[in-house]
């Protein structure tokens, strides 16, 4: 859960424009609005998001976490509305009129998570989830848990999770999503230092680069599985 909160953090960063721009901190409402965007996404997955206060349920995550409940399949999603020091000033640079999209696209990139989590934990579809140099014969659930601890798939989970943000941001604002990824480039990028396991630049700058002008897919959590290979940095 902790690199959940990370998660939050780090796609926060690239919305600092300045205090000209300033936002207010987003509301229960507006987390709750983005988390729903993100289960009409998700049904294209047969996966249901339920949404959770975070301060009932005893959680101290800021913003936005998620993890699958392997019981009932179902992706729980929890809201923080509190205000995090940390996110105050991320906030205060955001435009009014972008702050539902970069929720939206952040609850679409969490919600990612819940899909790969799926696909390991209940469906067993290890070949689906493992980088290509990770043979997925013979694996096992613990197996994977080891592979996770070592930290070899973190990068590669963030890419699944951040180019399916950008898939949506082409549904959702078509003539802007390039700019809105590009600055997840430069975010992730800038970062790298701190977190290097979070760069997810190669994939996004390769998606970009290959744009052409088809539609984009209706499913943007079974599109990012494949573009995550195609675009997997040699």
């Amino acid at each position: 859960m902790r690199s959940m909160c990370r998660r939050a953090l780090i796609a926060l960063s690239v919305l600092c424009c300045g205090p000209a721009c300033a936002a207010p901190y987003p509301t229960a409402d507006q987390l709750r609005a983005a988390i729903g965007v993100a289960a009409a996404q998700a049904k294209a997955e047969d996966l249901t998001l339920e949404m959770r206060d975070a301060r009932t349920a005893g959680v101290t995550l800021p913003l936005m976490a998620a993890g699958l409940d392997l019981t009932s399949g179902v992706c729980q999603v929890f809201y923080n509305p509190m205000p995090e020091d940390g996110l105050k000033r991320f906030f205060a640079g955001i435009p009014d009129k972008d702050l539902p999209v970069w929720l939206d696209a952040i609850a679409v990139h969490e919600a990612t998570h819940c899909v790969e989590q799926r696909e390991v934990y209940i469906r067993r579809h290890f070949d689906r989830v493992l980088p290509p140099e990770i043979k997925g014969d013979g694996m096992t659930v613990q197996g994977y848990l080891g592979v996770v601890k070592s930290g070899a798939v973190e990068t590669w989970g963030e890419a699944l999770a951040d180019i399916a943000s950008v898939l949506y941001l082409q549904q959702a604002v078509p003539d802007q999503w390039v700019n809105f990824a590009q600055g997840i480039i430069a975010m992730r990028h800038d970062l790298a230092g701190k977190w290097p396991s979070h760069d997810t630049s190669p994939w996004l700058k390769k998606l970009i680069a290959a744009h052409d002008d088809r539609p984009p897919p209706e499913n943007c959590f079974e599109a990012a599985f494949q573009l995550r290979r195609l675009y997997r940095p040699q």
